[in-house]
């Protein structure tokens, strides 16, 4: 039932559910109806190549996996933050000592 209290329109648990035919026949075109299917391009072929050499779906895994560790900027979010300051202080002194010596070269 449906909030104003009349009936869903869903079929009952024996009844199958059935698909809804279109009341019109389609104006698409055949090749949109069936298309082609894509064509192998060179990377495609590579991949298959390179898929197919022995233990390439252990490293497959491997780096799957590499790429859903946490990393350590996720796990330590506020130390990270405080080494991105200190990192950062220490990048400025180092221009601004390099700036320094450049005009005092003149």
């Amino acid at each position: 039932m449906t909030s104003d209290g009349t009936p869903a329109g869903r079929p009952t648990s024996e009844e199958p559910p059935r698909l809804r035919t279109p009341r019109q026949p389609t104006t698409l075109p055949d090749w949109m109806l069936d298309p082609p299917p894509p064509r192998r391009t060179l990377g495609v072929r590579v991949a298959e190549a390179v898929a197919a050499l022995p233990g390439a779906a252990r490293v497959r895994r491997r780096w799957w996996a590499w790429q859903d560790r946490d990393r350590l900027y996720q796990r330590y979010p506020n130390s990270f933050k405080f080494v991105a300051i200190v990192v950062s202080w220490v990048v400025v002194m180092v221009l601004v000592m390099l700036i320094y010596a450049l005009y005092s070269q003149a």
